[in-house]
């Protein structure tokens, strides 16, 4: 046999390696790699004040301190890729991020396309008008009227559910608070949003600019971690979530963005 015949048989087994292994890599489901792999992508909304939002060149908030407990506890990295909330999903059941820490609502519909992980906060939505707006004072009144929501929100869902009258405005994002600027300026007559986000705007950069005219207890309204379908990382996320209530981190960096103790009736609760 010479070098040439020896060389080309090399060739052709590297190449035969290889392509097995690829077919291999493309049958794991994308938790799996995650799972092994060092560094995990992880999807977040742009802005969801206090949740995560940019501030002095890095992404801040009570979901960005949380998953670094997280991922702390789960002894791996993160490299995070902030876009539109709306774009979240596609990007999971694309296997193209390994999870999604944002503020996202467990639906049933959800559920059928993305793992979520134990629930690790709870939210109501509110109402949210001009500061001085006395025509709208709760839900009831806004029929008719031109209602901000955020596309792919529970609230967004409330009010097509459960408001077909009103002129629906929806926003890819909350960035900068411009939904709450158009309230404000009069452009639109009211916003439906988490209660969480709203209460943070409306104490601190919103303050006198608008105000808070209704509130609502949704009580299926949990935020999970999202993770593809039948991702290996679920449980480890759930492990190292139950480890952070437990030892009270959970409960330091909620004092931190919400100013008060966490209710342990509202945690861990489907």
């Amino acid at each position: 046999m010479n070098l040439r015949h020896c060389l080309r048989r090399k060739s052709i087994g590297l190449a035969l390696a290889a392509f097995a292994f690829l077919m291999l890599y493309s049958v794991i489901p994308p938790g799996a790699r995650a799972a092994r792999a060092e560094t995990l992508v992880v999807a977040t909304d742009t802005a969801f004040l206090p949740f995560e939002f940019r501030e002095n060149g890095k992404y801040v908030g009570f979901d960005m301190d949380l998953l670094d407990l997280i991922t702390r506890e789960m002894g791996v990295s993160y490299s995070l890729l902030p876009m539109d909330f709306s774009n979240i999903f596609a990007n999971l059941t694309a296997g193209k991020v390994d999870m999604a820490i944002a503020g996202i609502t467990i639906t049933q519909d959800r559920e059928r396309s993305v793992d979520f992980s134990d629930p690790y906060f709870r939210s109501d939505i509110s109402l949210v008008v001009a500061n001085g707006n006395t025509d709208i004072n709760g839900f009831a009144d806004l029929a008719d009227k031109r209602v901000g929501v955020k596309r792919g929100t529970e609230a967004a869902d409330y009010v097509n559910r459960m408001l077909p009258q009103a002129k629906v405005m929806y926003f890819q994002n909350m960035d900068a608070g411009f939904p709450y600027l158009e309230v404000a300026a009069g452009r639109l007559d009211a916003l439906v949003h988490d209660t969480a986000n709203v209460r943070y705007y409306s104490q601190n950069k919103g303050q006198g600019l608008i105000r808070v005219a209704d509130s609502l207890a949704t009580p299926n309204n949990f935020y999970a971690i999202a993770m593809p379908k039948n991702s290996a990382l679920t449980q480890r996320v759930n492990a190292a979530l139950r480890k952070a209530i437990e030892s009270g981190s959970y409960a330091t960096i909620y004092r931190k963005w919400f100013g008060v103790a966490p209710d342990p009736a509202k945690l861990m609760i489907r």
